[in-house]
Order: C-alpha cells, then structure tokens, then sequence
C-alpha cells in the first residue's frame, strides 16, 4: 500500500513536467531538468553543441480573436529544410481544434557554439526535427523567457534570430513581454522599431492604436512612418480604418498619405470605399 502510495506520488510530483512534453519527431530529444535561469540553461548547452540541435520551451500564449489570421504559427512545424525521411514529412492530420493553443513553444536553433535562429510555433503542433538532437526544457515562466528573448533582438544579429526572437516575444502572455515590444517601439534602433509595430498591431492590447499614431507623428524614420501606418492597418476588426482615413485625408507628409490611401484600398472596408467616392466627387 505504502508503496502504491509513492508510486502515486511521483506520478502526480512529475505530471507538470510531464505535461509540457513536446509533440516532436524526427528528433533525439534530451530533457533537461528545470533551471531558475533559462538564458543560463541555454548558454550551457550552445557552447558545449558543435552539430546543429534545437532548444525547446513552452510558455503561457498570448490568445486573441485574430479573425482568421496565421498570427505567426508554423502550419506545417518542419523546423529543416531538407527532408530527411519523406515519410515522416506528411503533415499529420489530427482533430480540428476549434480554440487557439494555449501554449507557444519558442525554439531555438544552435550550431557551433552559437544561436542561429528563433522560431515561436504553436504549443499543439507536431514539431519535425529533421533527425537533428532536441533539448526540451521544463518549467519556463513568462518572465524568463521574456528576459533571455530581449538579449537576441538588436539591429546587428542575424535576421532569423532578431525577427524571430522578437515575434516569441509578442506571443507570450506575460505582461513584460508587453513591455518590451513597446520599449523596442520607442528606443530600438529604426528597423527594430518597424518590426515592433507591427507586432503591437497584432497583440491588439488597448493602446496598441495610440502607440502606432505616436509613431506615425513624432518618429523621424520615413520607413518608420510607413510601417506604423501599416500597422494601423493590420489592427483587428477595422479599428484602424478611421485613423487611416484621417490620415489620407490630412496629414501634412505626402508619404504618410500615400500609405494611408493604399491600405486603405487594400482593406475593402466600406468606410474606405465612402472615403474614396468622396474624394473622387
């Protein structure tokens, strides 16, 4: 009885670990225990792993109504390129999933000694290896991986680490991955601050259409101007449609115009579609 009892025990004592096994294959996958330092965790493996691998972690996924939207999952969740047994390639069919992940797993691909990129996939997806050594890490918070995200998004790395560094970030739920999106808005270098306002267009949180207005008048990059009017473009059930507008109709920079008035004609909104028969009469 005693020894049931136990048994019971650690059955229940390791099921959140258990819980957060990824749906991988194609893999040699290593668990790691649960470290207090995912960055720490991650710099122990990379310097010691000379063959190409992938670090894995799961966090708690930022859900909104995206309207249909991808909103940056992997629909096929191959992570190689090349096709290492045609078999395995076939996109497995499962159930229909009628409610978003609740889980965003960020992976991370490693080779001589150094990160090469990140990429965030849904937390339900089967993740194809390509036959290359998979670490899993359990029992990632928020704030950790928020942390140890913020240290690959700068200007000068490489694309497929910043940018994907950056979309990992903009999935997570926890509040600071809020922050950080918008301190890279505001004090990134330019092209960190147009990739930063798109993604707050698409975490849809409340200020999301005064921070890209903001950007709008008081950034002094062009480039930067016309990405936060796309931005406005892209916030969810045409809340940026008025602002567009607005903007077509009179603000002072013929740029932002311009952009105002070709998003406005890519949205089919029947508010930009009024719009136009105005300007044209």
């Amino acid at each position: 009885m005693r020894g049931a009892a136990l048994l019971m025990l650690g059955i229940c004592a390791a099921s959140p670990v258990l819980a957060q096994q990824p749906d991988v294959v194609n893999a040699r996958i290593v668990t790691r225990t649960p470290h207090p330092d995912v960055a720490r965790a991650i710099a122990d493996i990379v310097k010691t792993q000379v063959e190409p691998a992938w670090i894995g972690y799961a966090v708690p996924a930022l859900n909104r109504d995206s309207g249909g939207r991808n909103d940056g999952w992997s629909e096929r969740c191959r992570l190689e390129q090349q096709r290492v047994d045609p078999a395995a390639d076939i996109e497995r069919r499962g159930p229909i999933r009628l409610e978003p992940a609740p889980n965003v797993m960020v992976l991370v691909r490693v080779q001589s000694g150094e990160i090469r990129r990140v990429r965030p996939i849904s937390g339900d997806c089967q993740a194809d290896a390509g036959g290359l050594p998979f670490y899993w890490l359990s029992e990632v918070s928020g704030p950790q991986s928020v942390v140890f995200l913020k240290t690959l998004v700068n200007d000068t790395a490489a694309r497929e680490q910043s940018e994907g560094a950056m979309a990992a970030l903009a999935l997570h739920r926890d509040a600071a991955a809020a922050g950080a999106i918008l301190d890279f808005a505001k004090n990134g270098a330019p092209k960190l601050r147009q990739r930063a306002l798109f993604w707050i267009a698409r975490r849809a949180e409340a200020q999301a259409a005064g921070i890209i207005t903001q950007a709008i008048e008081n950034d002094p990059d062009v480039e930067v101007k016309k990405q936060a009017v796309f931005a406005l473009s892209q916030l969810p059930a045409g809340e940026g449609i008025p602002a567009l507008i607005k903007l077509a109709g009179s603000h002072s920079h013929p740029i932002v115009r311009k952009q105002a008035m070709f998003w406005l004609g890519q949205s089919k909104d029947p508010r930009a579609l009024a719009f136009f028969e105005e300007v044209l009469r």
